[in-house]
């Protein structure tokens, strides 16, 4: 065990939650910081009137015997449920009442101060400060611990690091800066009546425009019909993420009329600038890791740049980065 005894964790997407909640089980003291209201990252639900919306990840999946274990004590809580067996046969679960139903619960648990941005780290005598910006408030506030944790997307953690004047090994920088994202435009969309997907609900497609449609009615989570999700392509994306929101929505729209059999009524759309990680933490190493740390400065990275675009690798990266820093090698 080591002899820290408190940790920031930048971030409270699914890998900064289940970092935190295992390094507390270890007694260590955490503080997580989000910039955002809510827990979850992409696990993000959105609302449109009374219509409910899972905005980022779609589902969940259990390929690892570690994670597969943490969502059968989330469905014994019956915090998320199965949904339907994806091309591998592995069952796709989602939370009971949106994706985001997880992270809250997880969040709940632990010491996250929300509506808070970190502005500025600094490493001095084996210690981290961060310091923060409060929505609202003009004054900032500031943190201690003996190890800090970044589970933002990678680009945005090297711009807090590079604007706090730290400097990390000359290699590891290096191989962090090779960590490259697509983004991904989502449209929520109510229609005027059932979206007429087959069940269960859900189409993933090889299309120019689009990549995903989901019924969040047929999934459970929202009590309106006609409630879905569209994600686009990576190309599209990346393509048209300059684009007006009405003329995206329009675009959307139209693409997906074919697989649709009602009409808009109105629409949504969030723009994911670091959706998909296309090239991990030290791809290409035989023994790479599924997250970074540098023992000698105290500091840890993890999240979908480490171990893949799933929740599930996500997750996992933060909870392996945890035992790292738990007991180290």
């Amino acid at each position: 065990m080591t002899d820290s005894e408190s940790c920031i964790i930048i971030g409270a997407g699914i890998s900064g939650l289940l970092a935190a909640q295992r390094l507390m089980r270890y007694d260590m003291d955490v503080t997580v910081i989000e910039k955002c209201k809510t827990y979850g990252g992409r696990m993000a639900v959105k609302q449109l009137g009374d219509a409910v919306f899972d905005a980022g990840a779609q589902f969940m999946t259990t390929r690892n015997l570690i994670f597969r274990e943490r969502v059968e004590l989330w469905l014994s809580k019956g915090e998320v449920k199965p949904w339907y067996p994806g091309p591998l046969k592995n069952m796709r679960y989602v939370g009971s009442n949106g994706m985001t139903k997880v992270s809250d619960r997880i969040g709940e648990s632990l010491n996250v101060r929300l509506l808070e941005k970190a502005v500025k780290v600094k490493f001095s005598k084996n210690r981290w400060k961060v310091t923060t910006e409060v929505h609202g408030e003009s004054a900032n506030r500031s943190y201690e611990a003996d190890w800090l944790i970044m589970t933002a997307p990678v680009p945005q953690n090297l711009d807090l690091l590079d604007a706090s004047k730290v400097e990390l090994d000359y290699d590891d920088e290096v191989e962090l800066r090779k960590i490259q994202y697509l983004p991904c435009l989502t449209i929520m969309a109510q229609m005027n009546g059932p979206s007429g997907l087959p069940n269960p609900g859900a189409m993933d497609l090889n299309h120019e425009v689009l990549r995903w449609i989901g019924d969040n009615y047929m999934k459970g989570i929202s009590p309106v019909p006609g409630s879905i999700t569209l994600q686009c392509s990576t190309k599209y994306s990346s393509d048209k993420w300059k684009l007006s929101d009405e003329d995206l929505i329009q675009n959307v729209m139209t693409a997906a009329k074919p697989y649709l059999k009602a009409d808009l009524v109105e629409a949504i759309i969030h723009r994911w600038r670091y959706s998909d990680p296309v090239r991990i933490y030290n791809e290409k190493h035989p023994f790479r890791k599924p997250y970074f740390i540098d023992d000698n400065l105290r500091i840890g990275m993890a999240g979908d740049g480490f171990n893949g675009p799933r929740l599930e690798a996500s997750g996992l990266s933060g909870m392996e980065l945890a035992s790292a820093i738990i007991s180290p090698v």
